[in-house]
């Protein structure tokens, strides 16, 4: 229940839908091409990698392109949540897009490892607002119905980048050098700022502007940098990397901090009143527990696949092919029945629900598990993951005040990421811990060695006697259902909490606001 109080009059279901915006599906197309840019960026990009270190150096160096990106990604969302809210959204969706593709330019002109690393930085600095902006545009102009059957439809949009992502990556470079990967958004980006200069209205703005909230924000970017960083370094190197422990150190008082600043400043950045209504919560913590069981699992089923059943990296791609498919087409077909009904609750309560089945039975598969079983558990997982993860950004937005459609977006795009970012970097230190005691128990030393050092690969795998290929498999099935097994208490507490959502169907007409709930 939001903080006003629900609309109790009952809704009549017959009543139609407002019509859309003036020239909405050319805008919508120009949404969708920004989020399609950002998305095909992070998958074209990986497969550039090699031609990309052969030719600058310093391959030592090259994870921080992806680091990088990623750390400036996140620490922008908050700010370009809060910024659309009080400047309006179309000058801070267009400077997101700017940024972006000034980022790009430079990566492809870039003359060392250095030099990319920093250029990605200013990219991800665009990156960031790109999503934040697609959904906070829908939030401002359609009522609560239609903005869940719209936002399916970029569900559909991260499955073809992601399955095109490395093939055009590929061609590209090999056609025209790496530098392409980088130049292909300037004309995208352009097409989708001109469209969306044109189309896109300049959208709500704060009526008056209280003290900007610059110490909140400080303290919020300081400690997303602190929490990624922490993250990429423990999950690359492992939790005992000498960084780590500092930055935990400096994180937990920047938290403290922030809520205190917060607490007191006139406007804040992310108003912590918005967790004292209940659906923004738990959307918010369901958005990254799912993450977080998500992507720290399916992370390491290729390592899975590859060691222990002796599937080719295509083979591993084609099998996550049906799961990616289910994603996309669980979101899609969920937001359209929202938009049709209205009601939300039961979709996160079953999507968590599948993906603690497929998660716990995954916890349970070994090398004998049949690859067709396997596939059909990840689809399972796909689509319980499609039918929960987008619909919190929905309910989110729904939860807060008007004035706060930025901030409610970014906060949970935010706790996706960080769910991502968690995930893999806690399960990850979990899956190698495992591979170290399995590998000691079951292998002979030398083997255990190289399979530690990284020196084993998959081919060589296949090429050892039938008794040592069966102990390699069983130690990598054993780092992996931990890593499963571990992921089900926090699906178990998203489905809790995802219970506990009040059933309420969303308005049918007037954008955003909260109290735009009624009881069935």
């Amino acid at each position: 229940m939001t903080g006003t109080g629900p609309d109790t009059t009952p809704e009549r279901s017959t009543e139609a839908p407002p019509p859309l915006p003036p020239r909405f599906p050319l805008l919508l197309g120009a949404l969708l091409l920004t989020s399609a840019m950002s998305m095909l960026d992070q998958s074209i990009v990986a497969t550039a990698g090699p031609s990309l270190a052969a030719d600058l150096g310093a391959m030592h160096l090259y994870s921080w392109t992806f680091t990088a990106y990623m750390l400036t990604f996140a620490m922008a969302m908050p700010v370009y949540g809060k910024l659309g809210d009080l400047l309006g959204r179309r000058s801070v969706y267009l400077a997101a897009i700017a940024l972006f593709v000034l980022g790009s330019v430079a990566c492809g002109m870039a003359t060392s490892m250095e030099q990319l690393i920093v250029f990605r930085a200013l990219q991800g600095l665009g990156g960031g607002g790109l999503q934040v902006g697609a959904f906070a545009v829908l939030g401002d102009l359609l009522p609560p119905r239609q903005r869940a059957h719209y936002q399916g439809w970029f569900a559909g949009v991260m499955i073809i980048a992601n399955l095109s992502g490395p093939p055009v990556g590929g061609l590209l470079t090999d056609l025209l050098g790496w530098q392409w990967i980088f130049y292909v958004n300037v004309p995208i980006g352009i097409v989708a700022f001109i469209g969306l200069r044109l189309l896109l209205p300049a959208g709500p703005r704060a009526d008056s502007r209280p003290p900007f909230d610059l110490p909140g924000l400080a303290l919020l970017t300081g400690l997303i940098c602190c929490l990624v960083l922490l993250t990429d370094l423990a999950g690359r190197h492992g939790w005992a990397h000498p960084a780590v422990l500092p930055l935990a150190i400096t994180a937990a008082p920047a938290l403290l901090l922030w809520l205190r600043v917060e607490r007191r400043a006139s406007d804040p950045a992310v108003p912590l009143d918005l967790f004292s209504r209940r659906p923004f919560a738990i959307a918010v913590a369901v958005a990254f527990a799912v993450s977080f069981a998500f992507f720290g699992c399916v992370s390491f089923v290729p390592l899975f696949l590859q060691m222990a059943a002796g599937v080719s990296p295509t083979g591993t791609g084609l099998l996550f092919l049906p799961a990616m498919a289910g994603m996309a087409l669980a979101t899609m077909l969920v937001g359209r029945s929202i938009g049709r009904s209205g009601r939300y609750k039961w979709f996160p309560v079953i999507g968590t629900a599948l993906a603690l089945v497929a998660t716990g039975t995954l916890a349970l598969a070994s090398p004998d598990t049949g690859l067709p079983f396997i596939g059909l558990l990840l689809t399972v997982l796909g689509i319980g993951v499609g039918m929960s993860s987008q619909v919190t950004t929905v309910i989110a937005q729904s939860a807060a005040p008007r004035r706060h459609m930025g901030v409610s977006t970014s906060t949970v795009g935010l706790a996706r990421n960080l769910g991502v970012a968690f995930g893999v970097a806690v399960l990850g230190a979990l899956v190698n811990a495992r591979i170290t005691a399995e590998a000691a128990h079951r292998l002979p030393s030398e083997l255990a060695d190289r399979i530690l050092s990284g020196h084993l690969s998959p081919g060589e795998v296949s090429g050892l006697g039938a008794r040592e290929t069966a102990a390699v498999a069983e130690v990598y099935g054993e780092a992996l259902s931990s890593a499963f097994l571990a992921a089900c208490p926090l699906l178990l507490a998203a489905l809790v909490l995802a219970l506990l959502l009040p059933d309420e169907r969303l308005a049918a007409r007037g954008p955003g606001g909260a109290g735009r709930a009624s009881r069935p």
